[in-house]
C-alpha cells in the first residue's frame, strides 16, 4: 500500500481525532505549541493548498525539519528560523509532527480543505514518523548556500527569487520594509549584484556541478 493511500484509509478513533475548519485546526495548533516543545517535523507537498497546515505559528527555539517538494514551497519564516531542509519532488501529504507525539495530516491527502486529523496514537504516531524518516532519508538537501550568509538573508532572498517585493517580504518574516531594504542593497553590495534579480541568481540553490567549493562573499579591495 502507498503512503498516500494508507494515510486515506485512516478513521477516527481512540487517538485519531478529526478537526473541521481552519479555525478549529490553527487554534488547536497554537494550543499545541503554547507548551515547550522540542521538535517538529513538517512535509509540505506541491500539490497542498495553504489554508490549514500553511499559515500556522512559528513556536521558537523548536528544532525543525522542512521536507518539501521543491525549493520555491520552502516556508521563508522556517528558513529564517534556521529550519532543516530539504527536497523531495513527490510526498504524499501535508503533515506536521510534534515532538513525535502528536501528528497533524489531512483527512484527504489530496484535498486539505476537507479537515485535519490529530493522531496521538502512539503506534500510529510511530509509523508516521518512521515514514517521514524514510522520505527524509531520501531527500536531497537545496544546493549549498554561500558562507556567510545568514538565516535571515537566506529566507531574504529566498522570496526575492520568488519574485517578492520588499513590503512582501517585510511581511513574511514579521520584519520592516526598511530592514528588507538595508539586507537586500548590504548583499547587493557584498556579491556585486547589478539588480535584485542578478542576486537572486548569484544565491539561489546554486548546485554542486556549478563548483566544487562553497562560494564566498568577494573580499573587499
Amino acid at each position: 500500500m502507498s503512503d498516500t493511500a494508507w494515510l486515506r484509509s485512516l478513521r477516527a478513533g481512540r487517538g485519531v481525532r478529526p478537526l473541521f475548519g481552519a479555525e478549529a485546526v490553527v487554534a488547536r495548533f497554537a494550543e499545541i505549541v503554547s507548551v515547550d516543545r522540542s521538535e517538529r517535523l513538517v512535509m509540505i507537498p506541491a500539490s497542498s493548498q495553504r489554508p490549514l497546515l500553511g499559515t500556522l505559528p512559528v513556536p521558537p527555539d523548536v528544532r525543525t525539519r522542512w521536507l518539501g517538494s521543491a525549493p520555491s514551497d520552502h516556508d521563508a519564516r522556517l528558513i529564517a528560523a534556521g529550519a532543516e531542509h530539504r527536497i523531495l519532488p513527490t510526498l504524499p501529504a501535508k503533515m506536521v509532527i510534534i515532538d513525535r507525539a502528536i501528528v497533524m495530516t489531512p483527512v484527504d491527502p489530496e484535498d486539505p480543505l476537507k479537515g485535519v486529523w490529530q493522531i496521538t496514537a502512539q503506534p500510529l504516531v510511530r509509523a508516521l514518523v518512521e515514514m517521514y524518516q524514510r522520505l527524509w532519508g531520501q531527500a536531497a538537501e537545496p544546493g549549498r548556500w554561500p558562507a556567510g550568509l545568514s538565516a535571515r538573508e537566506r529566507a531574504v532572498v529566498t522570496l526575492l527569487a520568488e519574485g517578492c517585493t520588499d513590503q512582501t517580504v517585510a511581511e513574511q518574516l514579521g520584519l520592516s520594509r526598511r530592514t528588507i531594504t538595508y539586507t537586500v542593497a548590504d548583499l547587493m553590495d557584498r556579491y556585486g549584484a547589478r539588480s535584485r534579480f542578478h542576486l537572486a541568481l548569484l544565491l539561489v540553490a546554486p548546485t554542486p556541478t556549478n563548483y566544487s567549493e562553497p562560494l564566498t562573499a568577494p573580499s573587499s579591495p
